[in-house]
């Protein structure tokens, strides 16, 4: 019993989260485009896979909204603070992530795209998993980007974002707002592409 114990306690002092973070090219951006383009429209769908737990987060952030005595979420309302966002559905809360998140990397001007985001996964750890074995929370889809005029396409990427949670520590430093979390790191990669490099603070690499 006493090394259980001993097992279960060096579990929750020392077990952190672990992020596994991948994107997968399908179809490479023009080079031109590389950190010259500014994303006016998100669209995003959810497949039937992350369905449950899709519904699930959003009861989640209806019910946020109400204890909060808010308003009905409208989409033509002003932009609401970034406080609010977990009471916002994730059809409103994600583009707004992905604003914030691509004006960070100066991608504010240039050609005007379209991204269509296809969200095939998305689960959120479980406690008792985590405490035994590990668990993770995920967000995982495929991107599709088109010019925002013309309609043409102009790449596709998979992005996937995979964290492990581990013990005690992992869930405490895993916090709250699990589902902006993953829509942030999401966006970091798109930011990635989008841009060509791996920084915020990183030059825009010169197109050839």
């Amino acid at each position: 019993m006493k090394s259980q114990m001993a097992a279960f306690a060096a579990m929750a002092l020392f077990a952190a989260p672990v992020g596994a973070r991948a994107v997968k090219i399908v179809e490479p951006l023009p080079a031109a485009l590389l950190g010259a383009d500014h994303v006016v429209k998100v669209d995003v769908t959810v497949g039937e896979s992350a369905r449950k737990t899709f519904d699930a987060l959003e009861q989640k952030a209806a019910g946020k909204r109400t204890a909060a005595n808010l308003p009905a979420a409208d989409p033509a309302a002003t932009r609401p603070v970034p406080d609010l966002y977990p009471t916002l559905p994730f059809a409103q809360m994600f583009p707004l992530v992905v604003d914030d998140e691509l004006t960070q990397w100066g991608l504010t001007s240039g050609r005007n795209v379209r991204l269509a985001v296809q969200i095939d996964t998305l689960k959120t750890a479980d406690a008792g998993m985590a405490l035994l074995f590990g668990s993770i929370d995920q967000l995982a889809g495929l991107v599709d980007v088109y010019d925002a005029d013309s309609g043409d396409k102009l790449g596709e990427f998979y992005v996937d974002v995979l964290n492990s949670r581990a013990g005690l520590l992992g869930l405490a430093m895993r916090g709250a707002g699990v589902r902006e979390k993953l829509s942030a790191e999401f966006a970091k990669h798109l930011g990635e592409v989008l841009s060509g490099r791996k920084s915020k603070a990183a030059k825009p690499a010169k197109a050839s």
